[in-house]
């Protein structure tokens, strides 16, 4: 016949001598117990603290343990949300009846820490990816355009532009102004060409052709309105 009793004593002395400051009995008669451990996420700043947090597990002793599994319950959750907790007791509560016959809590205990362990693993990733991300993501240091700092600037550029600080229209005509000016037929004083040996190379494929439709039709139309006159 099982000494149940026996086991049990024997098992909290072995509890007691592992978690000396993590463990807490409530009840001797049956044995009523918590076990909390203590948790934290590592912080992805340079010579920042880590965060922590407790988790707990209550146990309640049934007399013919370990033949029968304890009962369980999380007795503080930590940063563990509800539904992570609920999945943890279900993990927990299987294993339990895998282990009926043994003294389980030790393993049960484990069990926990591994699951709190991968979720400080995963919420320190998380947070190492969004400062990654942040860090790829370049810094604007300029001034943003509004409609008051963008009037105030044109204010200040027709301001100079009238004292004559900002020259804005060239002395002579580019050669995209000259190559347009001659498809129309219009005739350009050497004053505003430039010197005369002064070449000006254009290179037709710059410009647009439909552009270059448009004044060749304009210029036909001009000449045959004047034969039309003459």
């Amino acid at each position: 016949m099982t000494d149940y009793a026996e086991e049990q004593a024997s098992e909290m002395e072995a509890l007691e001598s592992i978690y000396v400051n993590e463990l807490e009995i409530l009840s001797h008669e049956p044995y009523i117990y918590t076990i909390t451990i203590p948790c934290e996420i590592q912080n992805v700043e340079v010579n920042k603290p880590a965060r922590t947090f407790d988790v707990g597990l209550k146990f309640t002793i049934p007399e013919e343990y370990p033949d029968v599994p304890p009962g369980i319950t999380i007795s503080e959750g930590g940063d563990l949300d509800e539904d992570l907790q609920k999945e943890i007791l279900v993990e927990l509560n299987r294993k339990a009846e895998e282990e009926v016959g043994c003294i389980m809590v030790f393993t049960l205990v484990s069990e926990l820490q591994d699951r709190v362990n991968e979720f400080a693993d995963a919420i320190y990733n998380k947070k190492l990816r969004e400062k990654e991300e942040e860090e790829k993501v370049p810094v604007f240091h300029g001034t943003i355009v509004t409609r008051e700092n963008f009037m105030e600037w044109h204010a200040n550029f027709i301001k100079e532009r009238n004292m004559g600080k900002v020259k804005v229209v060239s002395d002579k005509l580019t050669g995209k102004q000259i190559f347009l000016a001659k498809g129309g037929n219009i005739e350009i004083s050497d004053q505003l060409l430039g010197d005369a040996d002064d070449d000006v190379e254009v290179d037709e494929s710059l410009f647009d052709e439909d552009l270059d439709e448009e004044l060749m039709e304009s210029s036909e139309g001009e000449d045959e309105e004047e034969k039309k006159e003459q």
